[in-house]
């Protein structure tokens, strides 16, 4: 009897394992700082390529997406469609700090929205030189590409970053393995993102 509930708990803690995982989704607002603020009107003002905050040209230009990027964008972009939302762009420096995002959780061993040293996925954002209003973040590891967007749909915080009207921007990166050993590939990070 010891035996069979030792297979049986040992069972539950391998499929547990083995299921897809997304984290609770990560979410915040602030409000943009004289620099960041002024940055923005000099941009539009004098052009995003005449304009540097932190060293780097203020360019939000959309970088072209991968189709396996382009069809998790547009799945989500449908979410928003049935509802009514209008559809988010693609952010070349939101995708930048996604990718760093993957990265790190690649090189450090973790799966979390904070990294072992404390570092929220805002400060990604932040150095990147994304000068947001709003920026929310979704994980997973173990989806297909073509079922993320379902799973984070069944998840309240992720289908609130999807579905976020505040939310006109994303940044998505993949990764073809998994962070941590036990872990199905791939990994997914998406940034939400407004100015």
């Amino acid at each position: 009897m010891n035996t069979r509930r030792q297979r049986l708990i040992s069972f539950a803690l391998a499929a547990a394992l083995a299921a897809p995982l997304s984290l609770a989704a990560e979410t915040r607002r602030t409000q943009r700082t004289d620099l960041r603020q002024l940055a923005a009107d000099l941009s539009r003002v004098l052009g995003n390529d005449n304009v540097q905050l932190n060293g780097s040209p203020v360019d939000d230009r959309d970088a072209a997406a991968p189709s396996e990027i382009a069809s998790i964008v547009d799945a989500m972009n449908r979410e928003r469609a049935a509802r009514g939302l209008t559809p988010l762009r693609i952010n070349r420096r939101l995708t930048l700090a996604a990718n760093d995002r993957v990265g790190d959780m690649l090189s450090k061993h973790y799966f979390d929205h904070v990294s072992p040293e404390g570092m929220s996925p805002f400060k990604w954002v932040e150095r990147e030189g994304y000068a947001y209003h709003e920026v929310g973040e979704n994980l997973a590891i173990g989806y297909r590409s073509n079922a993320v967007v379902d799973g984070w749909m069944r998840s309240p915080g992720h289908r609130a970053n999807i579905l976020g009207a505040g939310y006109d921007e994303v940044g998505v990166a993949i990764a073809p393995e998994s962070p941590m050993r036990g872990y199905a590939a791939p990994l997914v990070v998406a940034l939400y993102g407004s100015r």
